[in-house]
């Protein structure tokens, strides 16, 4: 398995439910005009050099995750335990097409994380709930409530800051990460579960 950054060369592995998301780029109750996801991609590239990354295996793509500033995700500001702090980016959002497929959730998280840390980025946030539902115990996202599994995070390293009702926001402080090598003989013998989506 390999990792890429998404940008506007690879923006075509996403697939139809996130290429026009426009969730986190509005505010409650304003519809997002045409063009404003495009224009999102690009500033959010422009200023790190990518919006998120994608994890494929062979040509057969297995998921992604979103994460840039939080000043280019106005949604972020409303949210319960917000707004992010001003000097992390903020992880938004992960498809995979096995949404139980744990190890490859945190291997890309992982990469996120170590591709932030190359750009000097202090620290990656994310909103979760403040506990995980019996039922969602092996998914690393909720997409049915734009939020984390906070068992998930804090197993990666992430700690809450903050608490309000159901949702907490965590944060992973990028400068205390010591870099590895992202290639391993378990990785190598790692299979993607059936169901990944070819390019």
């Amino acid at each position: 398995m390999r990792a890429i950054d998404l940008n506007a060369a690879s923006r075509d592995l996403l697939g139809p439910c996130c290429s026009a998301c426009s969730w986190w780029l509005t505010r409650p109750g304003v519809q997002a005009g045409p063009g404003v996801r495009g224009e999102w991609e690009r500033e959010a590239e422009g200023e790190a050099g990518l919006f998120g990354r994608a994890l494929l295996d062979g040509d057969a793509v297995i998921g992604w995750m979103h994460a840039a500033a939080p000043r280019l995700m106005p949604r972020a500001r409303y949210l319960p335990a917000g707004p992010p702090s001003a000097d992390a980016y903020l992880l938004t959002c992960a498809y995979f097409y096995d949404e139980e497929f744990l190890h490859g959730f945190r291997f890309l998280l992982q990469e996120v994380e170590a591709a932030l840390k190359h750009r000097r980025v202090a620290a990656l946030e994310a909103f979760g709930l403040r506990h995980i539902r019996d039922d969602d115990a092996f998914r690393g996202y909720l997409s049915d409530l734009n939020l984390f599994n906070p068992d998930v995070l804090e197993g990666g390293g992430f700690r809450r800051v903050q608490e309000k009702g159901e949702v907490a926001r965590f944060r992973l402080d990028l400068a205390a990460l010591v870099e590895a090598p992202r290639r391993s003989m378990a990785w190598e013998r790692l299979e993607a579960p059936a169901g990944t989506a070819p390019v």
